[in-house]
């Protein structure tokens, strides 16, 4: 069966993309709130979090301007992988080149 004729995929696929966007949305919103607060740098090590790895770093110490920086970073890395994978997943269901350049280039805007 090839895959590209598959309505199911396409609707998966459109799914996971409006997904991304949300998700994306959501990080935007996330940055806002990091700005407006003026935590920036609330953080200071990248891409550890004082020391500990990114995603392992415990709950208990989210407090404050931590809280916000801290989730926007995790938010970002999500919005990362998620456009990594919508990527690959266009470029092997759609048949139109341009959308496949579309999802590399957003890979591309991602990690800018």
């Amino acid at each position: 069966m090839n895959v590209r004729s598959d309505p199911k995929s396409n609707i998966w696929l459109n799914r996971f993309a409006w997904f991304t966007a949300v998700t994306t949305l959501f990080l935007i919103c996330s940055g806002g709130m990091v700005t407006s607060k003026g935590v920036g740098l609330a953080v200071p090590d990248w891409p550890t979090t004082f020391g500990y790895n990114m995603f392992l770093f415990p709950a208990s110490k989210w407090i404050g301007g931590i809280f916000f920086e801290h989730t926007h970073r995790l938010i970002a890395s999500t919005v990362g992988l998620l456009t990594i994978i919508l990527a690959a997943w266009l470029w092997l269901v759609d048949p139109r080149r341009g959308v496949r350049m579309l999802g590399i280039a957003a890979v591309g805007a991602v990690i800018l």
